[in-house]
């Protein structure tokens, strides 16, 4: 290869931020061998290229407010590959940090976008919202698997 391993994560980090387990992954689908892929994260991360916390924490800001619940929030986290219990707390500190509301977050995200009844309660539930934030907001009736 033309390239190493670390030349390709400083390019892949220059567009946007990636967990440490992501860039990884991209490093792998690009064939670099284990090894190098291996020293590259470790040295990336080393000059504080890399920082899940870091990441995660911008992360959860940026999700929350574009209207995602909590729960989707540390979830996207968790699938980046961004430990549990940092996604946990990066999301719950983005929270405290912007006085999160459940309800009041899934009631602007309804009002934004004119949804109510069955749709609102389905874009609500893909947000990842909880039942009881989806029944105050959209009616106890509400069917939300469709049958």
């Amino acid at each position: 290869m033309s390239s190493s391993a670390f030349d390709a994560a400083v390019r892949l980090l220059k567009g946007r931020a990636k967990s440490r387990a992501k860039l990884e992954r991209a490093l792998s689908a690009r064939g670099y061998p284990a090894a190098e892929i291996e020293a590259a994260l470790e040295r990336v991360t080393k000059l504080g290229y890399v920082n899940d916390e870091r990441y995660s924490e911008a992360k959860a800001r940026t999700g929350l407010a574009n209207g995602r619940s909590l729960e989707d929030v540390q979830r996207r986290l968790e699938a980046d590959g961004v430990p549990a219990a940092t996604a946990q707390a990066a999301a719950r500190a983005a929270a405290d940090e912007v006085g999160y509301d459940a309800l009041a977050a899934a009631r602007a995200l309804l009002y934004k976008r004119r949804l109510t009844g069955v749709k609102g309660a389905r874009f609500l539930a893909a947000r990842g919202f909880s039942e009881h934030v989806i029944e105050r907001l959209c009616g106890g009736d509400v069917d939300l698997e469709g049958g």
